[in-house]
């Protein structure tokens, strides 16, 4: 039927042909479809034979027919508008969110490199406000704001090499950036050296060696910025020169009492002698008198031996030293004592008499 090199519009009126064959069977037969034609012939007695009969045909349409539907449920249309509504709000309100939670994680990534002028400046300082407000512990936030300085200055470096060729760029943004170094190099000095006058002495070696490598890095960055932001420069590094003097100065007096008066960037060392506190000595307690080895023989002090063949006399009890702090009363005169006669007197020992046995009385 089909043949080759046909057009479509040929392909479309061999189609309608054929179709018109198989509507007039089985009373014409066309003889250029007679084989196609005796397909469909099969196939509708195939579909005659293979199929229900008439009374299965009526079985299925009376219980198909005699079958009770379903009952329907009232459906408040109000409802339905209404939970609708609300699903087309929870949508638009989760799209929005995931929209802006995009635009605030790109602006975050694109402006980790921005500097002072820069559209996305703001951005980058905002981000480094709640880096600091989720950062705990106060040396931890002195860290935090030394290490915002120091990314100032990178910023001043990166603005001087960008504009060498441009005669040096904005001044806004070298003012801008100076500005806020100063602000975080003060905050962060104030909070690391009041820590290393109470608490931890490294702090403020850190502290002083971060305020020398500062200093260093504007001095050799002030002779290729403009007049004007070199002229800023000094009142950094003078800054800078009065944190590392603060930190020497706390440093060498951390083992004396500090003060508690504090300027911009921290407590100011005291200005007496620096001795260390008083401590309290508590004195030894005199020798205590002896007591007796036996009854009826008193023992002698250890420095004095008593005179050979005399017996010795104890001596008087000594009162125990007043408690440390307890009030004293001055000791009453005593009378002068009798001497003691220190002879010894002879021992009369009993005599026995003993009678003597004569013979011839025993017994």
């Amino acid at each position: 039927m089909v043949g080759r090199g046909i057009t479509p519009l040929g392909r479309h009126r061999q189609r309608e042909r054929f179709a018109r064959a198989v509507e007039a069977l089985p009373d014409e037969v066309d003889p250029a479809f007679a084989d196609e034609l005796a397909v469909v012939a099969l196939l509708r007695e195939a579909a005659a034979s293979s199929g229900p009969d008439e009374a299965t045909r009526a079985r299925m349409r009376e219980r198909v027919l005699g079958a009770s539907p379903a009952p329907l449920t009232a459906v408040d249309p109000r409802r339905h508008r209404g939970g609708g509504a609300r699903g087309r709000l929870a949508v638009a309100l989760a799209a929005a969110l995931c929209l802006v939670f995009s635009l605030v994680g790109m602006s975050l990534l694109l402006s980790r490199d921005a500097l002072p002028g820069d559209a996305l400046y703001g951005v980058k300082r905002t981000a480094e406000s709640a880096t600091l407000g989720l950062t705990f512990g106060e040396e931890s936030k002195g860290y935090k704001r030394l290490e915002f300085a120091s990314a100032r200055v990178a910023e001043i470096e990166t603005m001087a090499d960008r504009y060498r060729d441009s005669g040096g760029g904005p001044l806004g943004g070298y003012l801008s950036a100076l500005t806020d170094f100063d602000a975080d190099a003060a905050a962060g000095s104030r909070v690391l050296a009041a820590h290393g006058a109470t608490a931890d002495r490294a702090a403020l070696d850190g502290l002083r060696d971060w305020a020398t490598a500062q200093s260093t890095r504007l001095t050799d960055l002030r002779g290729r910025l403009p007049s004007d932001a070199a002229g800023r420069t000094g009142t950094s590094l003078e800054l800078l020169g009065r944190i590392e003097r603060r930190a020497i100065d706390l440093a060498a007096r951390t083992t004396c009492p500090t003060t508690d008066r504090f300027d911009e960037i921290g407590p100011l060392p005291a200005t007496d002698d620096c001795a260390p506190p008083p401590t309290a000595t508590t004195a030894a307690p005199p020798p205590r008198a002896t007591t007796t080895a036996a009854a009826g023989t008193p023992v002698p002090p250890p420095n004095q031996p008593p005179p050979t063949g005399a017996p010795a006399t104890s001596a008087p009890p000594q009162a125990p030293p007043p408690a440390t702090g307890a009030p004293t009363t001055p000791a009453r005169p005593t009378a002068p004592l009798p001497p003691v006669d220190t002879t010894t007197p002879p021992i009369q020992l009993p005599t026995l008499t003993l009678p003597i046995p004569l013979p011839g009385l025993t017994g």
